[in-house]
Order: C-alpha cells, then structure tokens, then sequence
C-alpha cells in the first residue's frame, strides 16, 4: 500500500482495489480535486490501512480475489462503528463495481455501502458523489459534536443547580439582624460564618450599580406586598463577579400593618448568566451575517428569520415568523423541491441553486445550503437554511459567456473575411477591364452598379472585421449627405412601408467631416432599425442633417461634449420610446430590451464606440409612447468646403514592359490580376504556391522586377515565401497581398522589411500605384 504523510486538513481517501492501473486513476482523480490518497491492493490490505490511518472516505472495489468487496465493507462498517464514539462520525464507504443488478446493489448497501457508482467510471461523477459524501459526513459529525457538547452542558447545569444547594435566608426586620444558611454564604462568595449578619452587611456584596435596584425591590416589598424576585451581580472577596437569583416573602404583625420578617431563598445562576449571554452573542453574529439564514421546522413553518433575509427579501421578522418559506419564497412552488428535500432526508443536506422572489417580486438567484438538524434522539427536528444572492453573478457569467461566444464568432468572421476578400478581388477586378472594353450607356451602368457594391460588399467585410478585432478604418474626407441619401435608398427598398420616411439635409451646406464612411453607415443604419423596431405598427423616421458650433455653455448641458463646429444628424421616430431607468441603460454592453434572439445588446454600445472614436458624441431623448430622437455630434472639417477631385482612371500609370510575378492559390485572383497588368503594358509571370514562386522566380530572378504575393497560401505561406526569395535575392521587390489584413499580419510584413501591403479586394488603380511606387524606388 502506497501512502504520503497525512495533513489533516484536507481528507483522506483509502482505494481499495486490486487491478493496479485503476487505482492509479482513482488516486489521480481524487489528487486533482485535492485530496489525499492511500491505496490498497486487496480487502485484507484495505482493513489494515483503515485501522492505521483512519480515512474520511473508502473507495472499494466489489469484485476482489482473496476476500471479496462485500465482505470488506461490512468488516469496514464494523470497525468504523467502533471508532463513531472517538470520531463522532461513521466513515462512508463508496462502492466501485461492474455489476450493475438489483441484486448486486441491495448487497452493497446491506454490507453498509452509504453509495455506489458502475463501471466504467465517470470522474465527473465520482468527483461530486466524494464531495457529497465528505460534506454528509462533515456536517453528521459536526450535528453529532453539537448534540453531545449540548448534553453535556446541559448536565453541567443541572450538576451545578444541584451543587449550589440554593440557600436560604431569614431577616428579622425589628432588630436587623439577618441568618444565611452557608450556602449562601457561599454564593456571596463568603467564607462560612464570616457575614456580618446584617441587612446593610448584604448590600455591601452587592455590585455597586445593582444596589439600587435590590433596595427598591425590598421597599416595594415591604410596603406593598409585592414578589421579592430578582437577579443582581456581586462582587466576591477575590474580586470575581457573580450573578445571583433571590425570591423572598414579607410577614406581617398580626394587624397586618407592619412588616416583621422577610424569609427566602437564593441561587448563583453565573453559569446560566454566562450561557445567555453566548446565547445572544450568537444570534448576534447571524443577524450580522449578509446571508439569509432561516431556520424551518418540518412543515416548512418559519422559526427564525435572519436580519440578512430581511435585507435580502425584504420582509421583516415579524412578517416572515410563521410562515410557510415555500408560500413566501417562490411565486410558483417549484417541483424539484420535493426531490431536493429527499435528498436533504437521506444525506443529511443539500447544495444548489434556486429562482426566489422577494417582497417587492424580484426574481433572485440564491445559492442555498440546506442542513437536516436532529434532536437527542436523532430525529430530524428543523431545517437550516442559509441563502446568498448570486443575481449579479449570474448576470456577469451570462455576460462572460457571451463575451466567449462573440469571441468565437470574431476568429470565425475574420476566416470568412478572408475567403470574401478573395471572391470580391476577381469580381472587382473584372469589372474594372470590362470598363475599359464596354464603351455603351448600358453596360457602363450595369458595371458602375456592380463595381459600387463590390466595393461595399469590400467595405461590409471590414466593417465586420472592425468589430470583431478592432482593425482600424481608412479615414477619409466624407459630406454627411451622401452618407444620408445611400441610407435612404436601403431603408426605403426593406422597411415596411407602413413606415414613413423623411429626410431634411443642406447637402452643399453641410460642411465635412473626417471619417470612416463605412463605421458611420453602420452608426446611421443602426439607429434607423432601432427606430423601426419602435414602430412596429407604423410611424414616422426622420433623418436630418445640420451645422451646429456647440460653445461652452452648450457643451456643459451635454455629456461629453466638445467646443467647436460639428455636424448633427438627428434620427427620431414616434414609436414606443423609453422609460428613464431603460434609457439609463441602452449604451450598456448586451443591454437589450429586445426578445432573447432578436438583439444582442450590443447595437449601441458600437454606435457610441464608434461615435467616439470620431471625436463626437450623442444625445438622446425618449418619452414612452411619444417617440424616441438621437443626435449625433461629428467634428466638422474647419469652415471651408473641400473639393472633391475625380480620379481620372485614363492618367493610371502604365508600365514600361516589366515583369511581374503574381503568386495567390485563387486561379480567379491570380488570372484577373494577370489581364489587368497585362492590359497597362507589365508582363507577368503566375505561380499558385509559394514553392511554385521559389522555382519561378530562380529561373527569371534576372527579369522580374515585382513579385505580388499573398500571404496566405497552402504548402508554403506567405511570410515563408519572402524569407527563401530573399535568400536568393536580398534586394527581391514584394507587395503582399492578403484578405485579412489585421495588425498582426501587417506588422508580420514589415518585420521582413516589406513596406508595401495591398488588401483583397483591391481595384485596378491601387494595384497599377503600388506597383509604380515599388518599382520607381
């Protein structure tokens, strides 16, 4: 047998097992849910570690040669009866068994099995049956201690009330003198016969502070007839404090007028003093507790409610007191609580998670432990229950989990990007030598269409990469009113048309702005299918447009905002609008008021990251049932129109006859690209792979003058490519070219000391300058 020395805070697990291979399973399941392990190769084995090392816990195999693990087990429960009374606990044993028949199982718990679990094992199981068992366990020898530790105390007490052999006393009130019994010398802390015998004498003993309160009792006595009947502190001769319980009775002369003699009895009750005031320190910690903690009797009737379950439900004790917790706690009676309540009878608790609502009907998560407390008897007697609220950390794990997932769905959409990127390059590419060859009205039309939404299906891809890796937009100079009239075409084509649409914009007014045309389309769609969701029976968008020079003071009535001239588009609808507390919300990341599947909540929170990633900033106003209006505040490009310069596609730089290697796995890609060059007068060689570039470039490295280069490509990449053509030539000119073009691969390029990048898809004229630029250098 195997075994390390014990710590003995953390359990003990004795595997008793003879095939050797599962031992070591079992030992490294239970080592890595932290606790000990000794190990047995038989039954007899087994018993000799269990009387040695005494484990919280046995794992026992049924099926052993030599002695069998039935008959282990039962001599297990033996011994561990033996040793309940030292330890206050029977040790549990767990049986391990390929047999899975009835049979088999009454035999396991006949022999004093507490559980079972088939083979093959599930760790995941087997893990939380442990963990159970050694709770069980714990909290039955935690109950057993408090049951006998409350036995005994309460035999100490009737000890002590029998030793204090209450004494007595007997005042003659006419001469003063007063005789005590020596037991109640003793409870003045007196030795016998040494009381001045006296009523003054007596009062000396007395605390100080308790002394008033004992003479008005006796004067209330005397000249009333009332009980004698108190609790007062003295003080010892050694200095000690004690408390004692008195009762007397007045006798009258024999007019009944005058009072003669008081006769009664007294008792020490420091001890009972003592426990009280633990007593109270006690249920002074519970109330002190955060938690909730209850305690109900059998028929769920409340018997304690703590100031941690008025704090968190809301309902005060005397409220609460009496009352049925499934009444009070649940709207609708769960059905699992019946099995949890079999399970809390049968092992003595039981751990989850529960939906509660509180006073005011707000649904809560509670983690609830509930413990079975038993009488001297043994009998279950009450329910303790103790309740934390995990609301907010459901909340944040549900967040959590979402976060992973749009995690997921970012390194997803970055590989479609990618294989978009190199479907839209042809499409592009081809439509732009078309224009060169199709001189007619019609063709030129149909091909301007088809290029302006390559070029957006181009735009749409990095939008969604900007989102989903934070890849930074090209910023260019954008009049806000043609951002506008594209809008206005989509949502007139795909809004209902029970939605009216009106637009109010200056175009040749309006100044400029610097930006992210494709980041502020997402901002103005965003906000107008928010708009149209508020409306779903119809209503009015509005959409305008204006300058505006926000000054100090109006910039002190808006949160965050800026001194200087801007652009404000306002987007306003009559819908539904918003109440103060939602309203509060609606820039929170996954805030949604929207039905699960309809919204992620995160519409908003990127229009605002993108309003502020412009240097602007917005306004909302909402009332519930009148409508909802958003303004967004763009910088303006400083008081003067800015020129917009045609490019003339006819003045592109033609090439002189240079040879060009193009390398990219797409053969669409790879073919355009060739006619496009080939069309502006550059030869060019073709390669599908990077070690079809290598061989290519070794026969004409003399020649070729560029070699255009995707970076992601099968049996050789990209990155590799670049390093073996600069072995073979240090001086070798690449633009890469890749369909993702994330930081990470545009700081990749530059390490090898390629300064020039083109992303996929790209048109005819940044190729045609890329290469010139290379090639004049």
């Amino acid at each position: 047998m195997n075994s390390t020395e014990q710590n003995k805070d953390t359990p003990l697990i004795l595997v008793v097992d003879d095939d050797k291979f599962t031992r070591i399973q079992l030992r490294k399941a239970m080592e890595q849910a932290g606790y000990q392990v000794a190990e047995a190769g038989d039954g007899e084995e087994g018993l000799s570690a269990y009387t040695r090392l005494r484990p919280d816990i046995v794992l026992l195999d049924a099926m052993m040669p030599v002695m069998d693990g039935f008959t282990c087990c039962h001599l297990l429960n033996t011994l561990s009866k033996d040793n309940s009374a030292a330890r206050g606990e029977n040790t549990p044993v767990l049986m391990i068994t390929a047999l899975d028949d009835q049979e088999s199982v009454d035999q396991a718990f006949e022999a004093g099995a507490i559980d079972y679990i088939t083979k093959p094992i599930h760790w995941a199981v087997l893990r939380q049956r442990v963990r159970r068992l050694l709770q069980a366990s714990r909290a039955a020898a935690e109950l057993q201690q408090q049951t006998e530790r409350t036995r005994l105390s309460e035999e100490r007490l009737r000890l002590a009330l029998e030793a204090a052999q209450m004494g007595s006393w007997d005042w003659d009130i006419e001469n003063g003198k007063v005789v005590y019994s020596s037991n109640t010398e003793a409870s003045l802390g007196l030795a016998p016969g040494s009381f001045e015998a006296t009523y003054e004498g007596f009062l000396e003993s007395v605390h100080p502070e308790d002394r008033n309160l004992v003479t008005q009792a006796v004067q209330r006595a005397l000249e009333q007839g009332a009980d004698y009947d108190i609790e007062f502190r003295v003080i010892w001769t050694d200095g000690s404090l004690h408390w004692v319980a008195t009762k007397g009775q007045v006798y009258y002369n024999q007019t009944g007028s005058v009072p003669v003699r008081m006769t009664g009895i007294d008792m020490d009750i420091t001890e009972r003093k003592h426990s009280e005031q633990k007593i109270r320190e006690q249920a002074a910690l519970l109330d002190i507790a955060t938690d909730a903690i209850i305690v109900q009797n059998l028929e769920n009737q409340i018997l304690f409610w703590s100031k941690g379950a008025e704090c968190l439900y809301g309902w005060n004790k005397e409220e609460a007191v009496g009352k049925n917790t499934n009444e009070l706690l649940y709207k609708q009676t769960p059905s699992q609580l019946q099995e949890y309540s079999e399970i809390l009878f049968a092992y003595g608790e039981w751990y989850g998670e529960l939906h509660q609502v509180t006073k005011s009907g707000q649904v809560i998560i509670v983690e609830s432990r509930w413990t079975l407390v038993r009488d001297d008897q043994e009998k279950p007697k009450a329910v303790l229950i103790v309740n934390t609220d995990i609301t907010e950390k459901k909340q944040l794990e549900r967040q959590f989990l979402r976060g992973q997932r749009l995690e997921s769905l970012g390194t997803l959409a970055s590989g479609i990007a990618h294989d978009l990127n190199n479907v839209l390059a042809p499409v592009l590419m081809s439509v732009q030598l078309l224009q060169l060859k199709l001189q007619d009205e019609q063709s030129k039309h149909l091909l301007s269409i088809l290029e302006t939404n390559t070029k957006r299906g181009a735009d749409l891809v990095k939008q969604v990469l900007s989102f989903a890796k934070g890849i930074e937009g090209e910023r260019t100079t954008i009049q806000v009113g043609h951002l506008i009239l594209e809008l206005k075409k989509i949502v007139q084509e795909t809004f209902p048309k029970s939605i009216q649409l009106c637009t109010d914009i200056q175009t040749r007014e309006l100044w400029t702005i610097s930006g992210d045309a494709t980041q502020l389309h997402q901002v103005l769609m965003n906000l107008c299918v928010n708009a149209r969701d508020a409306m779903p029976n119809g209503g009015v968008l509005k959409i305008c447009a204006e300058n505006i020079i926000v000054d100090e003071n109006y910039a002190r009535m808006i949160a965050g905002a800026k001194v200087g001239s801007h652009i404000v588009v306002t987007v306003s609808d009559t819908g539904v609008g918003m109440s103060s507390d939602i309203l509060d919300r609606i820039f929170e990341p996954f805030f949604t008021t929207k039905e699960l599947g309809k919204g992620t909540g995160l519409g908003l929170s990127t229009v605002l990251g993108i309003v502020k990633s412009h240097g602007g900033f917005i306004n909302v106003y909402s009332e519930v049932g009148k409508g909802t209006e958003f303004k967004v505040y763009l910088p303006a490009v400083q008081a003067k129109q800015v020129q917009q310069v045609e490019k003339d596609e006819s003045k592109l730089p033609n090439g002189q006859g240079e040879l060009i290697l193009v390398v990219d796995d797409e053969a669409s890609i790879a073919e355009v690209t060739k006619t496009s060059l080939e069309t502006y007068a550059y030869r060019v060689l073709t390669a599908s792979d990077g070690i079809e570039a290598v061989l290519v470039y070794a026969q004409h490295k003399e020649e070729i003058s560029v070699v255009l280069l995707d970076m992601m490509m099968p049996s050789m990449d990209g990155p590799t490519t670049i390093r073996t053509l600069q072995k073979i030539n240090p001086q070798v000119k690449v633009i890469a070219v890749s369909g993702l073009a994330s930081k990470e691969r545009v700081t990749e390029v530059a390490n090898l000391g390629i300064k020039n990048f083109l992303s996929k898809p790209y048109t005819t004229q940044q190729l045609l300058q890329s290469l010139n630029e290379v090639i004049s250098r």
